[in-house]
């Protein structure tokens, strides 16, 4: 008796849906997203072939919508719409062992405006190790990558017709200039004796710190007490 042919699992069918060959954009497919004669369901568009492209390039990947997605065998459907806090996508990706969070908007506009890089310059400035992902579906000028030169954090610019490339855009930045994000680093004290402060809050001197302990993107590093 031959053996039972096994079926494939939900996940499996869900993950299969996303090779880069068949999910990427073409130029038909963004002509056709234009056609959409509604704005929203134009965005939904953008937002859902964005999240299907760069899941294929295992990046992790999510939307920032309350009532996410449903996944099914059928496909990837959107369901119920609660703002987005000027934020599109969001996730992390992984290279050489360095894990960094993005954040992602989607703008399918006939040109992408000097706003958006703006916009995104300022959801980046208090969100450590974090960077930014544009996609858009029409033009850009040459004026809005100076403004995105500009910014503390790294910003990619990627249309969609491109975006299955944009894994290999980090991974070439972090190797040859290395990946630029802000930084935060926050001490922690158990112990302090006769400070004085400056002020802004900034500690002058002390005759004692006990169990000094800083974070720096979620990395800590313990030190012993330290005497004045």
């Amino acid at each position: 008796m031959p053996p039972t042919k096994r079926r494939k699992t939900d996940e499996e069918h869900i993950k299969g849906r996303y090779n880069l060959d068949k999910v990427k954009a073409t130029k038909e497919w963004t002509k056709e997203t234009f056609e959409i004669q509604n704005i929203r369901k134009k965005g939904e568009a953008l937002e859902l072939k964005a999240l299907q492209i760069l899941r294929a390039q295992n990046i992790i990947t999510n939307m920032s919508k309350a009532h996410l997605l449903e996944e099914t065998k059928e496909g990837t459907k959107l369901k119920q719409i609660i703002g987005d806090g000027g934020i599109d996508l969001f996730g992390e990706i992984t290279i050489h062992e360095q894990t960094i969070q993005w954040i992602g908007q989607c703008k399918m506009t006939k040109q992408l405006t000097n706003t958006v890089i703006n916009e995104m310059k300022g959801l980046l400035s208090t969100r450590p190790n974090t960077i930014g992902i544009i996609i858009y579906g029409g033009s850009k000028s040459s004026q809005t990558e100076s403004i995105v030169e500009t910014s503390n954090s790294d910003i990619f610019l990627s249309h969609i017709e491109e975006l299955h490339t944009i894994r290999k855009q980090i991974e070439i930045k972090q190797s040859q200039k290395g990946i630029r994000t802000m930084s935060i680093t926050k001490m922690f004290i158990e112990e302090m004796e006769d400070v004085e402060f400056d002020k802004n809050g900034r500690i002058l001197k002390a005759k004692r710190i006990k169990n000094v302990s800083t974070q720096i993107w979620g990395t800590s590093s313990q030190n012993e007490d330290i005497l004045n």
